[in-house]
Parts: C-alpha cells; sequence; structure tokens
C-alpha cells in the first residue's frame, strides 16, 4: 500500500542532485534560453525521477497559503454534501481555503492529474471524501505516486487506506434493529443500500446480526438492495410485500428510501407503526416531519468533516496535540432517535 505521505521535493532538493544552483532550476522551469540543453536535459531527467512537482501559487503570488484540497464524487448525495459543508465550516474556522476537485464517478481512476493540481499548489493536505465503493479507495492507491500530501480518506474500511474517518454503520444498524425486536415486531425486512458502497454492507452486516442474537429468522427473502433514491425505496418494499409477506417491520438503510416505503404504506392503507414498523438511517433534518416522524439512526456528517480538517492538519504539525484525532483510524458513534414510525 502507498505511504499516506512523503516529505515533499524541493527545489533545493533537486538543486542539489542535478549539482546546480535552485536559480538555474528555476530558469528551467520557467523555460528560460540562457541554459545549456545538456543542463536542460539533466534537470529535467532529475525532476521527473524525484517527482519534484513545483508550486502554482508560488510562481504566481511568491507566497504560500493556507489551503486543503479536497476530492469528491457524488455532490447530489445527502451525505456527501453534509460532510463537504462540515469540511467547509471547520477550514474557515481555522484560517485555510479549499481547493475542490469533483471526480465524475465514485469509481473513477483518473485521481493522478487531482492530486498533481492540488499539490503544485501546495495544499496542506487532501481529503479524500468519495466512500469506499467497490475497490475505489485501494485501488486508487496502488495507482498514486509516491510522493503525497498527507490524505485522510473518509466513510470507508479502516484497512483499505492507512488514514480513515469513518461512522459506526455497524453499530447504528444493530442498534435501530434491536430497538424494533425490544417494539415487539419479529419478522423485520431491509432495505439495504447498493452493496457495492461499504456503508450499506456494514448496515446489513448489523441488521443480520442484530437478527441472529435474538434467536429471529433472517430469510434469504427478507432483505433487498435500493439505490439510496425515494423511488427505490418505495419499489422495494413493493416487492418485500409479496415476497416476505410475514413482514411487520422494515429497516431501510437510508432516509430518503424509508420515506418511499411511508408513502406507498399510506397508499395501501397499512398502518403504521401498528400494522409496520419503519426505520431509517441518517436523520435528515425532515425525517421528524414525515408522517408519521421516522425513527432514524443519527450521524454526526459535520463532525465527520470537521475531524478531517483537525486530523490533517494534526498531522503536518506534529506538535499539536489532539486527542480526538490521535490514530489512523477513527470511528464516530451514531444515535438512535425513536419517533412515532416504530412506537407502536
Amino acid at each position: 500500500m502507498v505511504p499516506y505521505y512523503r516529505s515533499k521535493v524541493t527545489i533545493k532538493d533537486v538543486a542539489r542532485a542535478c549539482g546546480v544552483s535552485t536559480q538555474t532550476i528555476s530558469r528551467v522551469l520557467n523555460d528560460r534560453v540562457d541554459v545549456s540543453t545538456a543542463t536542460r536535459e539533466k534537470v529535467l531527467a532529475v525532476i521527473n525521477e524525484m517527482g519534484y512537482l513545483p508550486s502554482a501559487l508560488a510562481r504566481s503570488m511568491r507566497q504560500s497559503t493556507k489551503t486543503i484540497g479536497v476530492i469528491v464524487a457524488g455532490l447530489h448525495f445527502f451525505g456527501i454534501s453534509d460532510t463537504l459543508n462540515g469540511i467547509t465550516q471547520a477550514s474557515e474556522a481555522r484560517g485555510f481555503s479549499l481547493m475542490l476537485k469533483e471526480l465524475a464517478s465514485f469509481n473513477s481512476m483518473d485521481i493522478e492529474p487531482l492530486i498533481q493540481s492540488l499539490s503544485s499548489h501546495q495544499v496542506q493536505g487532501i481529503i479524500y471524501a468519495a466512500p469506499e465503493v467497490s475497490d475505489n479507495w485501494k485501488t486508487i492507491l496502488r495507482n498514486l505516486n509516491n510522493r503525497l500530501p498527507p490524505m485522510v480518506f473518509l466513510k470507508g474500511n479502516p484497512s483499505s487506506a492507512p488514514i480513515t474517518i469513518s461512522l459506526d454503520n455497524y453499530s447504528g444498524a444493530y442498534t435501530v434493529t434491536k430497538h424494533l425486536i425490544e417494539q415487539g415486531y419479529r419478522h423485520i425486512a431491509h432495505i439495504t443500500g447498493p452493496l457495492d458502497w461499504w456503508e450499506a454492507r456494514e448496515r446489513k452486516r448489523g441488521w443480520m446480526d442484530a437478527l441472529r442474537d435474538a434467536g429471529l429468522p433472517v430469510p434469504d427473502t427478507a432483505d433487498i438492495s435500493g439505490t439510496w433514491a425515494s423511488t427505490s425505496g418505495s419499489v422495494c418494499f413493493e416487492i418485500l410485500l409479496r415476497q416476505y409477506p410475514e413482514m411487520d417491520a422494515v429497516f431501510v438503510s437510508n432516509d430518503q428510501m424509508a420515506l418511499g416505503v411511508l408513502n406507498l404504506a399510506w397508499e395501501k392503507g397499512i398502518n403504521i407503526p401498528d400494522q409496520l414498523g419503519v426505520a431509517g438511517f441518517d436523520d435528515l433534518p425532515e425525517s421528524r416531519y414525515f408522517i408519521p416522524p421516522l425513527t432514524t439512526i443519527h450521524q454526526d456528517l459535520n463532525k465527520l468533516g470537521e475531524l478531517a480538517v483537525r486530523k490533517l492538519i494534526a498531522m503536518e504539525n506534529p506538535k499539536i496535540k489532539d486527542p480526538e484525532v490521535e490514530g489512523d483510524s477513527i470511528i464516530l458513534p451514531t444515535e438512535l432517535r425513536v419517533r412515532r414510525s416504530t412506537r407502536r
């Protein structure tokens, strides 16, 4: 696995390796004519070998700036946009500006140009805020140049990247399923998110373990995969009604899909929570105003973004002591919010 951080190569390092002055390196970088062909070729070869990236800001402003790079994908998803909001607020509060780069998709491997662009602007570090989907994190890290700014990866498996900050999806799913069991529900279905997402797999695992620990059945017909969208929640619930008729509750992997379930249940005259308990995950600001108000798992996405900024600052300056961001893997707890959709 690629190390998360290597010392930045400076113009002095290049000059020392070439046996010339820093002024000569600068003249080569600025394509000046007063440099011999042999010297130019030697300097360029050493720059390529050492992975030196000249600072675009240094060339244009001749001064450094406090900037954090952020790489995202899927800004239309609530969790990602809310996390970015937390990153923005934490950065501004500490005098940092942000440089944002967006991937075309979660599985996009065209990340090297983004890293080079951020590095050339001498960012203090990079927050990779696109969650782990399939093997995107591991593939990206295998293909990156060894000389990287400090990097923090958000919302994925701690074993998939050197420095990670994630939410406790497993515990949240286990807790909300246990709550449904305590309310007297015995045939609890699950609408998952797309199972190539690590977060969706963790939520499914928590649901299954809670049922098994309670000695309740987990039939193959009890779960179905959605897309995170409200329409998908409605479609999946329609299928569950046919393939799992014993169902008396459903844990939905996010609040948007749970809204689709609530809507279809209302259309079919299914009483919630007496005939069917419904619980979600995310705690959207609107979920308390659903009809009925939705029981859900709260995850503090603003805090996730804030900790990412604080972790980068602490990595860049070891003298900073911030106990909350110590260690290479940070897992934030989640919290059950009980509302009328599960109170029989």
